[in-house]
């Protein structure tokens, strides 16, 4: 079966275009892994198979979370945890994502981050780019389309 087209046009696999090597997660990823990791110099090493643990302990629930050293000693992520059931759901998600949908085995290794070379990702890049391109967002919604540069 072949993977995703974007425009009629096939993207080859992430496993045949980068074999080895880390993984750089960003962005929601990092939201949601950096809090349950222990904050350490160097960070902790990240596999695949780190985020599935990560996943079934925060879905086993409270008791799990308190028997965890470096969570229980945070009342901040406790209850973080408690009011938002969510969590389950984007760890999981992002281990589905990670190992079913690009193919990654459990030993592949993973790192998170927010910045490369200093500068933050996430969408505004995508719209900075898009600015130098064109000069123009382009929104859905009619009403929000904003013109920056005449």
């Amino acid at each position: 079966m072949k993977p995703c087209s974007f425009n009629g046009v096939y993207q080859p696999s992430l496993l045949d275009s980068f074999p080895h090597g880390k993984v750089l997660l960003l962005s929601y990823f990092y939201d949601r892994l950096a809090p349950l990791l222990p904050e350490t110099t160097p960070p902790p090493k990240l596999t695949v198979s780190t985020l599935s643990h990560l996943a079934q302990l925060t879905c086993l629930g409270p008791a799990a979370w308190a028997s965890h050293p470096s969570w229980s000693s945070s009342p901040s992520l406790m209850e973080e945890l408690k009011g938002r059931p969510e969590w389950c759901l984007d760890l999981t998600f992002m281990h589905a994502l990670l190992r079913l949908g690009y193919e990654f085995g459990d030993e592949r290794e993973v790192e998170i981050g927010k910045k490369v070379g200093g500068t933050e990702l996430g969408w505004c890049l995508g719209a900075a780019i898009e600015l130098v391109g064109g000069g123009e967002v382009k929104c859905r919604d009619e009403e929000m389309n904003v013109h920056l540069i005449d």
